[in-house]
């Protein structure tokens, strides 16, 4: 099974109609969709992203399947998210993916860096309802993935999180996915 199957049977079970839902590195907004078809009409998701491309990817292949209306889309780093959510969701979100790297297709230059994404995984800890779920998939293959992922699975120890890991295959610099429960 692919890690990003993993992750969306791992986040499938904490999310029902009407929850609220982060993906802080929305993409090509293939799991901004997921989350939106999971949420349905009477939840939201909130995806964010850097890149205009991503932005834009996300907000066209939302509207092709008819979800847009449960999506709140940011052209903003994953590291300010709370600064664009209502304060009153803290504590109620039921599920955050981020997949970390660059824009698949995209400028392989710009990508995700291990500052901003751990500053951005311990506040989205923090908005996580009792049993919420983040899904955090590390890609090692580009200039500086292996610093991410290590600061990532740092965090994780530190933090003390309830984390179990997959891994891409037992190649080094192979993907890994983190999935988090907030106890």
């Amino acid at each position: 099974m692919r890690l990003v199957d993993f992750a969306k049977s791992y986040i499938k079970s904490s999310v029902a109609d009407g929850s609220l839902c982060i993906d802080l590195t929305c993409g090509n907004g293939l799991d901004t969709l997921f989350l939106s078809k999971l949420v349905k009409k009477e939840g939201k998701v909130y995806a964010f992203d850097i890149q205009e491309q991503a932005v834009q990817f996300t907000r066209n292949l939302l509207m092709e399947h008819k979800c847009i209306s449960q999506v709140e889309i940011f052209q903003q780093c994953h590291g300010s998210f709370t600064e664009h959510l209502p304060q009153e969701l803290k504590g109620e979100i039921s599920a955050v993916m981020v997949n970390l790297g660059y824009l698949p297709k995209g400028n392989h230059l710009i990508t995700t860096n291990p500052r901003t994404t751990c500053a951005s995984l311990a506040k989205a800890y923090d908005w996580l309802s009792v049993n919420g779920v983040i899904s955090v998939i590390t890609y090692q293959g580009h200039e500086g993935g292996i610093e991410e992922n290590t600061a990532v699975k740092n965090l994780i120890s530190e933090s003390q999180w309830d984390c179990t890991t997959e891994f891409g295959n037992k190649k080094p610099g192979s993907p890994i996915l983190y999935m988090i429960r907030k106890k």
